[in-house]
């Protein structure tokens, strides 16, 4: 009996003398518009040999040695570490590869306590457009870092890696973006906290 309310006196005593541990905030809503630019992998992958012995598929296999993006996505914070968002996105490759994506975002924000967040996005594209390939999409993975600037506005930027399927042909790109993240949450940042 002594040793059970010994056991109760401390974790009674623990649980008073620790601190109130601070709610980690939120954005809330947010809209993230973004550009970027990528290297295509796949051409230094990619042979001389290969190139020449398919001629005719040359133009569709072989796409542009960089590629160029823009996209929007909107979303929600719902809890401190995670949010998901969906959007658009389009794509230049190569010549009539202009190809529109919707897209799945969910993102994972980390060190939200330490400064300035950084993140992992998680991104799912499938196409809508018409173009010279019909059933394009990609996956993607993108690692950045959120810098405040007002009370509902970060920057953002890092580097993304990204494999497409454009027909029958796969292709690899890695690059950079950079973009603005507007948010409804006007005390998530430190510009906020008054």
């Amino acid at each position: 009996m002594k040793k059970l309310c010994f056991i109760f006196v401390l974790i009674f005593s623990l649980g008073f003398s620790q601190t109130k541990l601070e709610k980690k905030p939120i954005q809330g809503f947010y809209f993230s518009p973004e550009a970027s630019v990528g290297f295509n992998l796949s051409n230094i992958i990619a042979s001389d040999r290969d190139k020449r012995s398919h001629p005719e598929n040359q133009y569709m296999t072989y796409p542009n040695d960089f590629s160029y993006g823009i996209s929007a996505v909107a979303g929600f914070n719902f809890i401190p570490n995670l949010s998901l968002g969906g959007g658009i996105k389009y794509t230049y490759t190569t010549d009539n590869f202009h190809i529109l994506y919707g897209i799945i975002q969910p993102k994972i924000l980390f060190n939200l306590d330490d400064g300035e967040p950084l993140f992992i996005d998680l991104t799912y594209g499938f196409q809508l457009n018409k173009s010279v390939v019909d059933n394009a999409d990609f996956y993607g993975i993108k690692v950045g870092k959120l810098v405040s600037h007002s009370k509902r506005l970060s920057h953002q930027g890092g580097f993304y890696f990204e494999g497409q399927q454009l027909g029958n042909t796969g292709v690899t790109f890695v690059g950079v973006f950079y973009g603005l993240t507007i948010f409804s949450n006007k005390n998530y940042n430190e510009y906020g906290k008054d």
